[in-house]
């Protein structure tokens, strides 16, 4: 073989491009966050909004105003517990009174890698919140 007519890569030369490539992946894929994670938090945005909301529109029109918490939740994340005034109540029946309720609400979404987040509709006529899970 001529001295200019190697074609081609060694085998070392593309391990060496490999393994850059490897290292690199790795540390951007360390940096993204699961879609798991981003389909959580979105959920419970989205319904500590809509509690806000229906907490709004109950006083407003002076009648009490229903909302199913499990309606417009993504697929993989389900509503894990509800609670009013610390007494578990069954999502179908949730509403919130013309008053705006003096007992405040609580859900719990969970995904299915077991994350969860805690949506706190507190008492009085604050907007709803994300909490962290023991508070």
């Amino acid at each position: 073989m001529a001295a200019g007519s190697r074609r081609g890569f060694t085998l070392l030369e593309l391990l060496a491009v490999l393994a850059v490539v490897s290292l690199a992946a790795g540390l951007v894929l360390a940096r993204v966050p699961h879609a798991s994670a981003l389909a959580l938090d979105a959920a419970s945005t989205r319904l500590a909004d809509r509690l806000s909301e229906a907490r709004e529109r109950a006083i407003l029109l002076g009648r009490a105003v229903h909302l199913d918490p499990r309606d417009a939740l993504p697929s993989g994340v389900v509503l894990a517990a509800l609670d009013r005034g610390g007494t578990a109540i069954d999502p179908r029946t949730f509403e919130i009174a013309a008053d705006g309720d003096a007992l405040a609400a609580r859900a719990t979404l969970a995904d299915a890698a077991g994350a969860r987040r805690v949506v706190v509709l507190p008492a009085g006529f604050h907007r709803a919140r994300i909490v962290p899970e023991g508070e």
